[in-house]
């Protein structure tokens, strides 16, 4: 998705002539019809002939309605042309905006960390705040592993027990895996918590393994797939030689926000939005677009969950959130680094973890923030879906009228001609049928026209979001 929408101008619909100058043209008509009349009447035809009325009065008023009818169009089609624009840029806005909106139900997650409750207690709901450990630490093993065992069955059976039921109640389930340690270990405990504690059986093809660690790119990608089967994210990160961050587990369950709603309790469904992925230098300009799609309102946006923000992302990110009024309260900013200590590959996870947590607390919504190298990634949270967006009703399509009215005008002026009876009776076919073609014209021509209107600006459209992408 392209979160750099252009700027359209929007003209100024044209005006329509003035009042006077639909009473200047009939009595010019009328005026120049009685000085040829003056110099072309016989007079001893006298006044009270038909044909004399005709000329002066009843030909000079349809010549100038057919005129007058002819201008009116000719401005009628130029408002038109712009409100069609206008309704164009507002289709496109709510298109835009209607993507933007789109989101994936969190139905089930738990993380496990050295630190217990993590996410209630920062939030100041019970106990003191987690203290940065002064070194890394490690998740303690409540399970003994027996024999044979993956190590990492306690970790995994800790990590998934509470998501428990909302797994049980599950046909099958698509695994997104990671983990700083061997496959051959983390696979293992996998099948054996399926096994032994769902009694079911999981496919290997549903196994899905990352090399490296999935960031906010696949949530967006996500979004605009159609999610038949619901999907798990474990990412995992264990001491080794390596680590400087503490021991983490983390577990999403997500489904489309579309469909049955999965029962998992004791969680609450939460609507996890769009991602928005930029580089730190164009955040100024993307994060109001970001804000713009309407995810989540300013107002109800009460937590920033920062998972690793450099100190000059970090401080940019907090004046652009005073600049649109999102009002944070200071101890809605929650920096990972001081809570768990410093980052690992998978704090991403774990801050979307503590962000549902906080929104199934009750906590309205929530803002994470995560940055990887040049690139930084805004993930908004709510219990509330998006609004839907309105799209604007095409009421503006029909053609205007004032053409054919005045080709009737004039049509009418050629049938009155003062002639012979047999001659009037021999020009209402091919006027009548001059009418029909001219009408069969009208009906092909204008879907023409507002097809290569359509097309028309959507290449300008086009090329405004590419000059500004260059």
């Amino acid at each position: 998705m392209n979160w750099r929408l252009p700027d359209m101008d929007r003209k100024t619909l044209p005006k329509l002539p003035a009042w006077w100058w639909w009473l200047a043209i009939p009595s010019a008509c009328v005026a120049l019809a009685a000085i040829a009349l003056f110099f072309t009447w016989p007079v001893q035809r006298g006044f009270t002939n038909l044909r004399f009325w005709f000329w002066l009065l009843l030909l000079p008023v349809l010549v100038s309605t057919a005129v007058m009818a002819f201008v009116l169009s000719a401005a009628l089609q130029a408002s038109r042309q712009t409100d069609w624009r206008h309704l164009f840029i507002d289709r496109k806005y709510a298109h835009w905006q209607h993507w933007g909106r789109r989101s994936l139900r969190l139905v089930a997650f738990h993380c496990l960390t050295p630190e217990s409750d993590v996410a209630s207690r920062t939030l100041g709901l019970e106990g003191m705040p987690p203290q940065a450990p002064s070194k890394s630490e490690d998740i303690m093993l409540t399970v003994p592993v027996l024999i044979g065992e993956s190590p990492l069955k306690s970790v995994i059976i800790q990590t998934l027990t509470p998501m428990h039921s909302a797994l049980r109640a599950l046909p099958a389930v698509e695994i997104w895996l990671y983990g700083n340690v061997d496959e051959k270990q983390t696979v293992p405990a996998i099948e054996h918590y399926w096994n032994q504690q769902l009694n079911k059986r999981i496919n290997p093809e549903n196994i899905h393994l990352q090399d490296k660690v999935p960031d906010a790119t696949l949530l967006h990608t996500w979004c605009d797939e159609d999610i038949s089967i619901p999907r798990l994210v474990i990412a995992l990160h264990l001491l080794d030689g390596k680590s400087q961050a503490s021991a983490s587990s983390s577990a999403l369950l997500f489904q489309r926000s579309s469909g049955p709603v999965i029962k998992a309790p004791p969680f609450r469904p939460v609507y996890l939005f769009r991602p928005l992925v930029t580089q730190s230098h164009d955040l100024d300009a993307d994060f109001p677009r970001f804000l713009a799609t309407g995810q989540t309102g300013a107002k109800r946006l009460s937590h920033l969950w920062d998972a690793g923000l450099h100190s000059r992302e970090r401080g940019a990110l907090l004046a652009l959130l005073d600049e649109h009024d999102v009002m944070l309260p200071a101890q809605g900013r929650h920096d990972l680094s001081l809570l768990l200590g410093p980052a690992s590959p998978a704090s991403f996870w774990l801050a979307l973890c503590l962000a549902a947590q906080g929104c199934d607390l009750g906590q309205r919504g929530q803002l994470v923030a995560v940055q990887s190298e040049e690139s930084i990634s805004l993930v908004q949270l709510s219990t509330q879906p998006a609004a839907p967006v309105n799209m604007p009703v095409d009421t503006i399509s029909r053609y205007p009228l004032a053409y054919l009215a005045g080709i009737v005008a004039v049509m009418l002026a050629l049938i009155l001609l003062p002639a012979d009876r047999d001659t009037q009776m021999g020009m209402l076919p091919w006027l009548g049928g001059g009418l029909v073609v001219v009408a069969a014209l009208m009906s092909f021509s204008v879907p023409l026209a507002l097809r290569l209107w359509r097309k028309r600006l959507d290449v300008e459209w086009h090329l405004l979001e590419q000059q500004r992408h260059d």
